[in-house]
């Protein structure tokens, strides 16, 4: 860190005092005198947008491995060309940080328990947080309901949405490591907070871990009107502030100043009613399809690389993601047990009319009639609400008779979708 960046930390710790908590940040500051720009990010309202998100052809589609989160960062601009500040709904592409247990993980893990061993399978994604590409371009976009202020007339003015694109610059590598790595930015203030006021060394020392090299700095300011005084006032102390719009050449009055911060405050509830609204309408359907996909997805790592006879991967396609209460429904009560992370219903049914005949000439003992028995597993596993769904059915029968099948009429198909819906 440079004099200059010392000094201007110690500007905002004098501004924010011990009782600070974060809600904005400023994350980011670049260009020389004149030209210069603040970035801040309200990381306590990240929020996960992958719905929106079809055209990338990853995400859920892709084993979950990745997901879209958004994040508001506000950008206040120093030059007289620039726009006076602009609002950004920044969208990312995130690498999902945990995965679901292979079968045989989940065995390990069941017999490391049996036999009192520590054991830890890890949950962590591979490669998520990877410090050899904390550098690397992140995918990003402009989402809707951004928006610019140009100077002439400080009145909002829409930008539009942005495609889809991979971006190298030093804020937006920062901007996704705060918007992907939310779990941690939060954990991060709650370490930094754990003794009472703010920590703010604590709280850096955690983001570093996350790749946030740079000093990051907490902010009392709840309004876009403080984040602008704190920019000209703090930052940028004694630089000729542009006023094309003849705003700003007047002095403000306290109760001035409060009815702008008000009409901003009331701007912003307007937009975040409306976002709301929308995702109180379309996202628990949205949920849902995505827990369903995300079930899918586990239930498949499951089953790995067993291959399946005939016979269970039509039972699979019939019985996938099924509720282990709709299971007992439809085949009767089961014989339970458990293992590791996974649950499994036992059913089994046998048929037998064989009798044995002593072939008197030979001595020979000879059997005639049928006996069969067969037995059907259903592997359970459960989904993000904690519930047991149908992951894997596992097959073995066994007949005196050739040609035939010990477990026809042992499975019955359902006759209610997934989730009893």
């Amino acid at each position: 860190m440079g004099p200059l960046s010392r000094l201007v930390g110690l500007c905002l710790l004098a501004t924010l005092g011990p009782s600070a908590m974060a809600g904005w940040v400023l994350f980011h500051q670049q260009g020389q005198p004149g030209q210069r720009e603040a970035y801040f990010a309200e990381i306590t309202r990240t929020t996960e947008r992958t719905e929106v998100d079809q055209m990338l052809g990853t995400g859920n589609g892709a084993q979950a491995r990745t997901s879209v989160w958004e994040m508001p960062v506000m950008v206040v601009h120093e030059s007289a060309n620039a726009p006076e500040w602009s609002e950004l709904k920044l969208q990312f592409e995130c690498l999902n940080k945990y995965r679901a247990l292979t079968y045989n993980e989940s065995r390990n893990a069941a017999r490391a328990r049996q036999e009192g061993k520590p054991q830890s399978p890890s949950l962590i994604a591979e490669g998520w947080n990877d410090p050899a590409r904390w550098n690397d371009p992140v995918n990003m976009r402009i989402a809707a309901r951004s928006y610019t202020v140009p100077r002439s007339d400080l009145s909002n003015r829409p930008l539009a949405e942005t495609p889809w694109a991979k971006d190298a610059r030093a804020p937006m590598l920062k901007a996704q490591k705060l918007a992907c790595q939310d779990e941690d930015v939060r954990q991060a203030l709650q370490a930094a907070t754990s003794q009472g006021a703010l920590d703010v060394n604590r709280f850096n020392s955690e983001l570093q871990k996350i790749g946030l090299l740079e000093t990051v700095h907490p902010l009392e300011a709840k309004t876009g009107v403080a984040l602008l005084d704190l920019s000209w006032n703090v930052l940028w102390k004694g630089s000729k502030r542009p006023d094309s719009s003849g705003f700003w050449v007047k002095k403000l009055s306290p109760q001035d100043k409060a009815r702008n911060e008000a009409q901003y405050a009331a701007i912003q509830k307007q937009m975040d009613d409306a976002v709301q609204k929308t995702n109180e309408t379309h996202l628990p359907q949205i949920r849902k399809m995505q827990a369903e996909q995300a079930f899918v997805e586990a239930a498949a790592k499951v089953r790995g690389q067993r291959s399946l006879n005939n016979m269970e991967a039509a039972a699979v396609m019939a019985w996938l993601a099924y509720e282990e209460s709709e299971v007992a429904a439809r085949m009767g009560a089961p014989v339970i047990t458990q293992s590791g992370n996974l649950k499994f219903l036992g059913y089994n049914q046998s048929f037998d009319n064989s009798s044995a005949m002593v072939h008197v000439p030979s001595g020979r003992v000879m059997e005639q009639g049928v006996r069969t028995s067969c037995e059907a597993q259903f592997v359970m596993l459960q989904d993000k609400e904690r519930v047991w769904r149908v992951a894997d059915i596992r097959i073995a029968g066994s007949s005196n008779q050739p040609g035939v099948n010990p477990c026809r009429g042992l499975l019955t198909v359902p006759d209610v979708p997934p989730g009893g819906k």
